[in-house]
């Protein structure tokens, strides 16, 4: 996968996770299906913190998860979330615009998994995302409100 194709992919998906967003009833942030999991806020939290671990990995040449922001005040607002997920994606297009084919090729040091490239560990957060947005969509099923269909 090259660049240009990844930031299709990823404007494409990031776009999915923004129209469910604007789908959530401001009552319905701190809805969680059980007591013991997080609230539909926490699981777009996520997401952002997520993004943020990928991008200081590709700066830091390692990734880690270790070290993830948690800015627990954007689970509770629809406007920081998406405010949130709009800088990251600033901020990635940014890193991502300065970067050659090769550069993309980079390996990362990665313990769990082993090194991965600079594209394939984006790929894995664009998959982190799909995932949890069939995650989000159980919640919003649960929780009573109509959003869109991501699949």
């Amino acid at each position: 996968m090259d660049k240009k194709q990844f930031l299709e992919d990823w404007k494409y998906v990031r776009g999915n996770t923004i129209k469910f967003i604007h789908s959530v009833p401001d009552n319905k942030l701190s809805f969680s299906p059980h007591k013991n999991w997080g609230t539909i806020g926490k699981q777009l939290r996520h997401l952002a913190d997520v993004q943020d671990c990928y991008l200081k990995s590709i700066k830091a040449g390692k990734v880690s998860f270790d070290n993830k922001r948690k800015n627990y005040e954007i689970e509770k607002s629809k406007k920081r979330l998406l405010d949130d997920m709009n800088q990251r994606d600033v901020e990635l297009s940014n890193v991502l615009s300065k970067m050659s084919g090769k550069q993309l090729q980079k390996k990362l040091l990665w313990a769990e998994v082993g090194n991965s490239s600079i594209i394939i560990a984006l790929t894995y957060m664009k998959e982190h995302e799909i995932y949890h947005q069939g995650i989000l969509q159980l919640y919003a099923d649960l929780a009573g409100f109509k959003t869109l269909r991501f699949f």
